[in-house]
């Protein structure tokens, strides 16, 4: 009888001592988070080149261990979307509203990939990178802008 309770001991003991590096990127992501900055970069060369980074500390973010993303900003809840991961680097948060409210367009959610660039037990990075090419009427050559969205949050 002792030689099991030993047991049930020393094998709920190591469970408890899992090194956090060695939990899934799914464990490391679950729980609150707050914003630090987000940064937006802008480029069209050679018209545009821009950098900008706001505060996001008035941001929370819950990564529920069932999917379920909940971001509170300032007392605005956003609880439709979820999260997901793929591959350990990319980070998928999922039925995102655009804001396009076009009419009969099938809506307007999509799911966005970042790519995380740092996961720490208090620190999380992740950026996505979009490339857009739009033509202006009268204008030979269509613009190119690529955009990346840069996000910074800890624990």
């Amino acid at each position: 009888m002792k030689k099991i309770a030993l047991f049930v001991t020393t094998a709920a003991l190591l469970v408890s001592c899992t090194k956090w590096e060695n939990r899934s990127t799914e464990f490391k992501i679950t729980g609150v988070w707050t914003g630090i900055n987000q940064e937006v970069v802008i480029r069209a060369l050679p018209f545009l080149d821009s950098s900008s980074t706001e505060s996001a500390t008035m941001m929370e973010a819950n990564f529920m261990d069932n999917g379920g993303l909940t971001i509170d900003s300032a007392g605005t809840r956003l609880d439709s979307i979820g999260w997901a991961i793929r591959n350990d680097t990319i980070l998928v948060l999922k039925n995102i509203d655009l804001g396009l409210g076009i009419p009969g367009a099938g809506g307007s959610t999509a799911n966005i990939d970042f790519v995380i660039k740092k996961l720490e037990q208090d620190a999380l990075t992740f950026r996505v990178d979009t490339a857009l090419s739009i033509t202006i009427p009268g204008f030979p050559i269509p613009l190119n802008f690529e955009i990346a969205q840069i996000q910074r949050w800890g624990k």
